[in-house]
């Protein structure tokens, strides 16, 4: 039945993969986020390990993009939230103003997360590997070799710049999973293989623990950098 609208097929009509846009307006909001998705993208990703001058207003104008998609595309697909998943708004039965607070609130505490670990310099620490080098930074010499944080450290500068940057990759590797997801169902797309909340939530954790350790390795090759340096003058 014709009701009206301007009804676009892309791919198979039977199939599982066809993809449904209802007029020019839904295709036009897929692609304009999908556009501002890759430049934050851009913005996050290149060079993500070295420290250039823009780095950390690069890091949090990428988030920030990545957010503001995410409620211009909850607002074209449910402006009276009755779709949004949120606790605050699915539980609680708040609106547009706590969902806007909270998001600022988080979006504040990613840019002070970001800045506190752009500026940490790291400690240079004779070790003979990574998980040497850990062990020093966070528990001293003599530590016991265990492979777990078995005890709270006292070295607040260096746990608080591995978490900072574990919370930065972790929050902004998960948020797009949400704004993929509205435009899956702008498109009336399901796959099974998609992951649900707790697959996004999932993949922000490993993301996060794989950044802990790319942070403590850049460590450990500063350190062997700068001591293989000093044994050159030395010589």
């Amino acid at each position: 039945m014709n009701s009206g609208r301007n009804l676009t097929v892309i791919g198979g009509a039977d199939g599982p993969t066809a993809i449904f846009v209802t007029g020019e307006f839904g295709m036009g909001i897929i692609l304009f986020v999908l556009a501002v998705l890759l430049l934050a993208a851009v913005l996050v990703l290149w060079k993500p390990g070295v420290r250039t001058k823009y780095r950390f207003i690069r890091l949090s104008v990428g988030n920030l993009l990545i957010h503001l998609m995410d409620g211009l595309i909850t607002f074209v697909n449910t402006p009276d939230l009755a779709r949004e998943g949120n606790p605050l708004v699915s539980k609680l039965g708040f609106g547009w103003g706590a969902l806007f607070t909270a998001n600022l609130i988080g979006f504040i505490f990613i840019v002070l997360a970001t800045w506190y670990f752009n500026r940490y310099e790291y400690e240079r620490i004779p070790s003979e590997g990574v998980f040497d080098y850990y062990m020093k930074l966070f528990y001293g010499e003599g530590y016991q070799p265990k492979w777990f944080w078995y005890k709270f450290s006292r070295n607040y500068r260096a746990m608080a710049a591995v978490l900072a940057y574990s919370l930065y990759w972790g929050l902004t590797a998960a948020a797009p999973y949400f704004v993929i997801d509205w435009i899956f169902h702008m498109c009336h797309i399901r796959l099974w293989w998609w992951p649900n909340i707790w697959g996004a939530a999932l993949f922000g954790v490993l993301v996060a623990y794989g950044c802990a350790y790319r942070w403590v390795k850049a460590g450990y090759r500063m350190s062997r950098d700068a001591a293989e340096k000093s044994g050159i003058m030395g010589d």
